[in-house]
């Protein structure tokens, strides 16, 4: 995932939205670029930084001291904030979510509570409309999908290097962090 005319938050007084913030599986790489495009610096935060608390990476949408909404993102050793001059609370959104698979396999909880225009309770009409359709398939001879099926089972391993514990989904491709071993989990 990659985003143009991102401001970092705290760059100094005279900023704007220059920047570029990618998020790869492993890291999150800020691009720091001056006002003609000529780049200042790149920085690498490593995912495996995040916090994450009750199961839930700490990458939230939130808002700047001038009142706009950011991407707040919270390392073990500190934290940064991200404003997104187009899209933003969209791109925000999407950014916190794509932080979360990353990290614990699902989207961010935030996610649906972030959205100041979905209506209270259309989570659990759109719910039940989808049983009532899946009864009427199955009155037809349509088999409906497997719920268990589409969920991500969570599995722990041990490294087959170095046997520290690696956790994630089932099939996920994992790289140790201590001894840089590639492995699927299954």
């Amino acid at each position: 995932m990659q985003s143009t005319s991102v401001l970092c938050e705290g760059g100094g007084l005279m900023t704007a939205y220059t920047d570029e913030l990618i998020l790869t599986n492993i890291n999150i790489i800020h691009i720091s670029k001056g006002m003609f495009g000529n780049t200042k610096g790149v920085k690498k935060y490593p995912l495996s930084q995040v916090k994450i608390v009750n199961g839930q990476a700490q990458a939230i949408l939130g808002k700047s001291s001038n009142g706009m909404p950011d991407l707040q993102i919270y390392f073990v050793n500190g934290q940064l904030a991200f404003q997104f001059q187009s899209s933003g609370k969209k791109e925000i959104i999407d950014f916190a979510n794509g932080i979360s698979k990353v990290l614990t396999g699902n989207k961010s909880e935030q996610s649906s509570v972030a959205n100041p225009f979905a209506i209270p309770g259309a989570e659990m009409v759109a719910e039940t409309f989808k049983d009532t359709i899946n009864v009427l398939k199955g009155s037809l001879g349509i088999k409906p999908k497997d719920k268990a099926a589409d969920k991500s089972v969570k599995v722990t391993k041990k490294c087959i290097g170095c046997m520290a514990p690696l956790t994630g989904t089932k099939g996920q491709s994992i790289r140790c962090q201590y001894c840089d071993t590639d492995q699927i989990l299954g």
